[in-house]
């Protein structure tokens, strides 16, 4: 019992130094540790999950971080709003903010910090305590004020790496700051593109789906009405495909009012395309403007097939015309995914043709790189201006999407920049290219913040992409080889992915084969299809379509509109055929008849049928005439044969347009030829001689028949 005891006490003294120790602390070590709790590193340890306390059920909104560079003895203001996400009240939440002990030294120092998450090391830098509760639900408005902020660090400018904080939730932030101008500033160039979605309506038969699909597309609301309204009053040079310019298109690609020509209706797309376009060519002006490729054509999977491609070089020969009546350039490759190689530039080259290649945007991650990230104007190996688009800060403006992430990803922006500029402060004339993706669907109000704040940053000068694309022209050449070191990307959670640099693209050498086919057979059967020019406006243009880039983020889209176009030729191909029958042909020469017929609801014309015997024994002396048949319908068409000598003969036939696209379902029609020759006609003669004979014998040879004793004997007949 004496030694349980002993155990027992023994226990309990352990338990009870950790509280010793903290109570014999001095009164000025236990508040130095109050104070500076917030520099004490944290640590994890493995142990049970517990339930979230109930300050980490809020959620903290950044809505405004003003001014956007604190000049000396300026006060920063941080306001948002904090929402309890909870199911218990919040009595007055405190918000401080916290100003990081992490020196922003380099872009992997700035992307640590902005991926962060719990309190942060360093010290208050201000606070306020919200004056009433915060119940379940609900939420309430924060201001916060930061004094001197511009004095907060040595440096003479940079960003301050803040922390929003309420108990354990936390937001990481940035702040910009200026005391005086030590540095050469950054020249900073935009682009913008303006393509369509992946929707297959937008390109479909005329009808009610289309005119919803381009309502979506291009009214108010839109995702590209957003893209345009965002960037109208912004400095940036856009990017744009032809196809929402159908006006300036040659009038063979068969858009609504291309060429000038007059729109076909009154319709829904109509009129959205047209209010579309109006509104880029009233401002185009002021956004030294390139013109794509005719559909945005994919010139990187095109040029990565490894076959030459009639089709695609005569879609980027349309950006020529375009481009000559927007006063804009369309000689430049924007490949959706941001690559370039050697092999891939001398691919584009003999793609381009008229206009020839003058120029390449690409991603900066895709280039060869030292430790320090490269100028936007560069030049290739072999001597092609290259427009080297920043990786991140690209994707920080897809950011802008909403207002809360527009205000994280613009504060980042001034971060981003300010340690760009400082891997080389000292030097002149150094560029960098922010590039939006096709996937680019902004919040207007955002997104137009996010570029005035971008113009209001003193290291950053905006320039435009003619200076750089000049600039690009006299650069240095760079290495062949690709570095190993990447552009800084965040280690944890990067900034969303440009689904069109990542997806896979649609088109390879067999696609790019087919769809080429394809177009032929569409204008082929345009040829006889009593609404010919309709049907080739419709598919023609669907089928060139298909050569876009858009289709990378959405293939299923690709093999639905694919479909559909195969299905509008094969309705025509399959529903004329000729009827199939069996001839017994007894003459030496004559006429052969042939029946053919259209299930069609439209009538067709210039239908070519040819004939072809299998063997000499039939010869065929004049094909048929050209073809008319009716909707739901037959005809007859008659050839002239001679028959040579005795036996079977299958006789093909074929159904074709005027160009010789084969249509409709030819047959092989058996024909059983016999020949007559001169001794048909003797023995018809002699025949017939008999019979003459054999009946003058037998009218000889016929006895009177007896009279019956009964009839009367007619009475002779008086003459006057």
């Amino acid at each position: 019992m004496r030694r349980l005891g002993v155990c027992r006490a023994l226990t309990a003294v352990s338990l009870l130094l950790p509280a010793l120790g903290l109570a014999l602390a001095t009164p000025a070590e236990a508040s130095a540790d109050v104070a500076h709790v917030a520099d004490v590193p944290h640590t994890t340890t493995a142990q049970a999950p517990t339930a979230p306390t109930v300050e980490e059920q809020l959620e903290i909104t950044l809505a405004a971080v003003s001014p956007t560079i604190a000049q000396p003895g300026q006060s920063l203001t941080l306001a948002g709003t904090i929402r309890n996400r909870g199911t218990a009240a919040v009595a007055r939440p405190l918000v401080r903010v916290v100003l990081g002990s992490q020196a922003l030294t380099g872009r992997r120092a700035v992307a640590r910090w902005a991926e962060a998450t719990g309190p942060a090391q360093g010290r208050e830098v201000g606070r306020q305590q919200l004056p009433a509760a915060l119940a379940p639900g609900g939420a309430a408005a924060f201001r916060v004020e930061v004094k001197r902020a511009a004095n907060l660090r040595d440096p003479a400018y940079g960003a301050l790496p803040l922390s929003i904080e309420l108990g354990g939730t936390s937001l990481r932030t940035f702040a910009g700051y200026q005391r005086q101008k030590e540095y050469q500033p950054l020249r900073l160039g935009w682009l913008v593109p303006l393509t369509l979605d992946a929707n297959p309506d937008l390109f479909g038969p005329a009808g009610t789906a289309r005119d919803q699909a381009w309502s979506q597309a291009l009214g108010a609301g839109s995702r590209l009405a957003r893209v345009v309204e965002s960037t109208e009053s912004a400095p940036v040079t856009w990017a744009i495909d032809p196809t929402l310019l159908p006006s300036l298109l040659p009038k063979d690609t068969g858009e609504p009012g291309a060429g000038g020509a007059a729109a076909d209706g009154k319709s829904t797309a109509v009129s959205a395309r047209q209010a579309m376009e109006d509104r880029i060519r009233s401002v185009s002006g002021q956004h030294t403007p390139w013109v794509l490729p005719d559909v945005d054509a994919d010139v990187a999977a095109v040029a990565d097939s490894g076959k030459p491609s009639a089709l695609a070089s005569m879609l980027v020969s349309r950006a020529a015309p375009v481009a000559a009546a927007l006063g804009a350039r369309g000689d430049i490759a924007w490949p959706a995914d941001g690559r370039h190689t050697a092999a891939r530039e001398r691919a584009m080259g003999r793609l381009y043709v008229r206009p020839h290649l003058a120029a390449q945007v690409a991603a900066q991650s895709s280039l060869p790189l030292d430790d320090n990230t490269q100028d936007a104007h560069r030049r290739s190996s072999d001597g092609l201006p290259v427009l080297a688009y920043d990786d991140q800060l690209s994707a920080l403006l897809g950011q802008t999407d909403t207002p809360a992430s527009a205000t994280l990803a613009t504060q980042r922006f001034v971060a981003e920049s300010v340690a760009l500029l400082d891997e080389r402060p000292g030097t002149s004339s150094r560029s960098v290219l922010v590039a939006a993706s096709r996937s680019f669907n902004p919040d207007p109000a955002a997104a137009s913040a996010f570029f005035q704040t971008a113009a209001s940053i003193p290291w950053l000068e905006p320039v435009t992409t003619a200076t750089l694309l000049e600039d690009a022209a006299h650069a240095v050449p760079m290495p062949k080889e690709v570095g190993t070191k990447p552009t800084p990307k965040p280690s944890g959670a990067p900034a969303p992915q440009d689904p069109y640099a990542a997806s896979r693209p649609v088109l390879n050498a067999r696609r790019l084969a087919f769809l080429e086919n394809g177009l032929r057979t569409v204008h082929g059967v345009a040829q006889i299809r009593e609404d010919g020019e309709d049907f080739r406006r419709t598919w023609g243009r669907a089928t060139e379509q298909l050569v876009s880039t858009r289709w990378r983020t959405s293939p299923s889209s690709w093999s639905t509109l694919g479909l559909q176009i195969t299905a509008a030729t094969r309705e025509t191909t399959s529903g004329i055929k000729v009827s199939k029958r069996n001839v017994n042909f007894l003459a030496d020469t004559g006429r052969l008849q042939m029946t053919v017929t259209n299930d069609l609801d439209v009538a067709v014309e210039n239908v070519k049928l040819t004939l072809e015997p299998a063997n000499p024994r039939l010869r065929i002396d004049s094909q048929p005439p050209l073809l008319r048949i009716g909707a739901k319908s037959r005809t007859t068409a008659t050839v002239d044969v001679t028959t040579l000598a005795a036996g079977l003969v299958p006789i093909r036939t074929t159904l074709t347009t005027p160009d010789g696209t084969v249509i409709g379902e030819g047959v092989d029609v058996q024909v059983q030829v016999t020949p007559t020759g001169d001794w048909v006609y003797w023995t018809l003669g002699g025949v017939a001689g008999i019979i003459l004979v054999l009946g003058i014998w037998r009218s000889v040879r016929r006895k009177p028949t007896p009279r019956n004793a009964a009839e009367p004997v007619p009475a002779p007949e008086r003459t006057a």
